[in-house]
């Protein structure tokens, strides 16, 4: 028995363990720290209580959960040692609290358990007290209390809280009735912190540096702005009820694949046409209970890890090798799942501080079965009990957590300091849409043909309802104007061809990645670049990228006879020629190509941003070229400011 004396001057407590946080709890507890806000962190779970409750039992159960779990009884030092410590008490005071309710009218009520919610956020985590949790049973009427429990995320998993729960209402009936709870042995959790800090980090090293070999920069959604507001969000993914019941698993099942890899898969598409990049990277919050150590599925403790996870959409690969191909990466990954995310950055070839990635994706399976064996019980002895309230606030941005219970459900949480709720909305529609769609492909249907956009924002692109006539604005070009929109709405719908859809940020960022290319092959003011591809969002893409390098484009119809698209060329001086490996091969050829099929052009080795030139109304921005007069093909100069004046709805 050890004796601590705590900062504040407290009386010393006995003490039964103290060691190191694992990585991942020393980032919650660094950003916990830095947050401007309260409730970095902090878990609110909310159990709903119906019938008559024998509060006793109910302490006495909480009592148990206490003496059988350390981290219940766990906080947090890092004031006057080298590293943050995990420091766990012999015993604490139960930090229960008990408030009575019932009294009140239903709208004073509800005001007054607000109140107790939002004031418990407000506090956070207290790491003066012995313990990171905190507790209260509020009596809302004789026969219905809400409990409500609270702690840091450092504490607990989402694989821990049923657990606990399902003990604590094992516990509860077994009291009630005058007895004694048999409760299986759990390995305590101070195991795996000490088997954690033991793995082989240079194997998982080298791993990790091969699988980010050339991503230099992390994939942005270009949702995030400011927006005045507080707290977190939540949006739900509109799944359709076919597939959220049946439709995801039947597919998986099919095609031996996890439900896990198939909503991963979708999201990594939405994330490429968001993003404009062929090549995603998100975090990826595993349970981190993989059987390597013994007991580690029934521990209760922090057990989760967060790794990046590296998609590639090849999008001629179709749609079921490339989800095999992502699974098999994916088991491969588990191998090195606890490594910390410290070592896995410095591993990048990303700047020393950057963040590897903005989003995170947690798939959700935990073991609900104790709890609902154990509230049946307590149903049979007069009390119902079921979860009916949650929030927590995690340092990413945005999150999208999916859950396999009795059907699929999808869920985006969000900061709403810095994100939109529409933007949510739209990208959860988004991805309900690729979802369905993805589990819709036969054996012929390509990941390029996955489709983001929903009938409605089809049918608002192809009706243009962004062409209304509005007042010349003063810009130079009308490559500026998509850049503005795109600032505004990063997440509409900008490029419908077929089944492929790029949104306004998707479009922006991709012809910025192409820009860049051109700008390096010399492309500038007026520069002629040739484009040889077929009507469809690459050639959108592309002159786009023409435009943000400064350069004017020059349409070549594929379908024209080489000849006349040879005589083009040369009139017009091309020197550098965009085109497809399908579309024209070796038929046609300039000084430099650059070809937008090869998959490498849009991943982020090619993201920097390309700083875009000034542009004139009177600078060229096309070559046309008609048959003319004499049968003699001839090229004709189109102006930025004609285009704009057209495109505006003048002229």
């Amino acid at each position: 028995m050890t004796a601590f004396h705590t900062t504040d001057g407290r009386r010393a407590r006995a003490i039964e363990n103290i060691y190191p946080l694992t990585a991942l709890q020393q980032g919650m507890l660094f950003h916990t720290e830095l947050a401007d806000e309260p409730g970095m962190y902090w878990v609110q779970n909310g159990l709903l209580l119906e019938g008559e409750l024998d509060l006793t039992a109910l302490r006495r159960g909480w009592e148990l959960m206490f003496s059988r779990h350390e981290v219940l009884r766990t906080t947090v030092v890092s004031e006057g040692v080298p590293e943050p410590l995990a420091v766990v008490s012999r015993s604490v005071p139960l930090p229960l609290r008990v408030l009575d309710l019932s009294e009140l009218d239903e709208a004073a009520r509800q005001q007054a358990l607000d109140d107790y919610l939002a004031s418990d956020w407000e506090q956070g985590a207290d790491f003066t007290a012995p313990t990171l949790v905190r507790l209260a049973v509020i009596r809302l009427a004789p026969a219905r209390h809400q409990l409500v429990w609270s702690y840091h995320h450092m504490l607990l998993d989402g694989w821990s809280d049923p657990i606990v729960v399902g003990e604590l209402l094992e516990s509860y009936h077994a009291f009630r009735e005058g007895g004694e709870p048999r409760l299986a042995a759990r390995r305590p959790f101070r195991d795996f912190v000490a088997w954690v800090t033991g793995q082989d980090m240079d194997t998982a090293r080298a791993y990790w540096r091969e699988r980010l070999a050339g991503f230099r920069e992390a994939t942005t959604l270009g949702i995030e702005r400011p927006t005045g507001d507080r707290g977190p969000g939540e949006s739900r993914v509109p799944l359709s009820p076919e597939a959220a019941a049946t439709g995801v698993a039947d597919f998986a099942r099919r095609h031996r694949l996890t439900l896990n890899t198939v909503v991963q898969a979708a999201w990594a598409v939405v994330m490429a046409h968001y993003s404009g990049s062929d090549d995603v990277v998100f975090g990826v919050t595993s349970s981190g209970r993989d059987g390597r150590l013994d007991g580690m599925d029934a521990m209760v403790g922090m057990l989760l890890n967060t790794t990046p996870v590296r998609i590639t959409l090849d999008r001629d690969q179709p749609v079921t090798d490339w989800l095999t191909r992502l699974q098999d990466e994916q088991v491969r990954a588990r191998r090195f799942e606890h490594t910390p995310l410290v070592e896995i950055a410095a591993c990048s070839e990303l700047p020393p501080g950057k963040q590897l990635f903005q989003s995170l994706f947690v798939f959700e399976n935990f073991p609900v079965q104790e709890v609902q064996q154990e509230q049946r019980n307590s149903a049979a002895s007069g009390l119902r009990a079921g979860a009916n309230y949650g929030r927590e606030q995690a340092n990413y941005p945005l999150s999208v957590t999916a859950s396999s219970g009795r059907e699929l459900t999808i869920k985006m949480s969000y900061d709403r300091a810095r994100i939109d709720a529409d933007a949510v909305d739209r990208m959860a529609g988004h991805l309900a849409h690729v979802l369905e769609d993805l589990i819709t492909a036969d054996a012929e249907r390509r990941v390029g043909e996955v489709s983001l956009a929903t009938a409605n924002e089809v049918e608002q692109v192809v009706r243009g309802w962004n062409g209304a006539s509005l007042p010349l604005p003063s810009v130079g070009g009308v490559h500026e104007l998509i850049v503005a929109h795109a600032s505004v709405a990063p997440d509409a719908v900008a490029v419908v061809s077929g089944d492929r859809v790029l949104t306004y940020g998707g479009l922006v960022a991709r012809a910025g990645r192409l820009a860049r290319v051109l700008r390096a092959r010399g492309v500038g003011a007026e520069s002629v670049v040739g484009l040889c591809l077929p009507r469809g969002v690459d050639l959108v893409v592309a002159v786009l990228g023409v435009w943000l390098a400064g350069g004017a484009y020059l349409p070549l119809d594929p379908e024209y006879p080489v000849e006349r698209l040879e005589f083009m060329l040369a009139d017009s001086g091309v020197r550098v020629l965009v085109g497809d490996r399908s579309t024209i091969g070796g038929r046609l050829g300039a000084e430099t190509v650059v070809w937008l099929d090869d998959p490498s052009l849009f991943r982020s080795e090619a993201s920097e941003p390309v700083e875009r030139p000034a542009v004139l109304p009177d600078q060229l921005a096309a070559v046309i070229y008609t048959s003319g007069s004499t049968g003699r093909a001839k090229g004709a100069l189109v102006s930025h400011g004609s285009l704009v004046a057209v495109c505006v709805g003048w002229g």
